[in-house]
C-alpha cells in the first residue's frame, strides 16, 4: 500500500510540476487575451504598440502593462482552478514594479 501511494504522489508531484512549466512560459494566445482586455469597458482607448511593454509570468499566474491611450494598464491573467482550468483576465489601471 505504502508503495503505491509512493508511486501516486511522485506522479502528481510530476504532473504539478509539468503545469507549473507550462504556465510560466509565455502564451501568445494568452498575450492576445490580454491585449483585449486592457481596453475593456473603455470608450475610445487604443492599445499602443503589438507587445505588451513588460511581462511577468510565475506559476500560477501571468501579467502584462501595456501602454493605452488612457495611460498605463495592468492586466493580471490567471487559471480557473490555480494550476489547470481555463485562462481569464483583469485589467486595472498602474504600472507593474520592475
Amino acid at each position: 500500500m505504502k508503495r503505491i501511494l509512493g508511486y501516486v504522489l511522485l506522479i502528481v508531484s510530476g504532473l504539478i510540476a509539468y503545469q507549473s512549466y507550462l504556465n510560466a512560459q509565455p502564451s501568445p494566445e494568452i498575450e492576445a487575451m490580454a491585449k483585449g482586455m486592457a481596453c475593456a469597458g473603455a470608450e475610445e482607448c487604443e492599445v499602443k504598440g503589438d507587445r505588451p511593454s513588460v511581462l511577468q509570468t510565475s506559476i500560477v499566474a501571468r501579467r502584462y502593462q501595456f501602454l493605452t491611450s488612457g495611460g498605463s494598464v495592468v492586466v493580471s491573467c490567471d487559471r480557473e482552478y490555480l494550476w489547470f482550468g481555463e485562462w481569464s483576465c483583469a485589467s486595472a489601471p498602474g504600472q507593474l514594479a520592475y
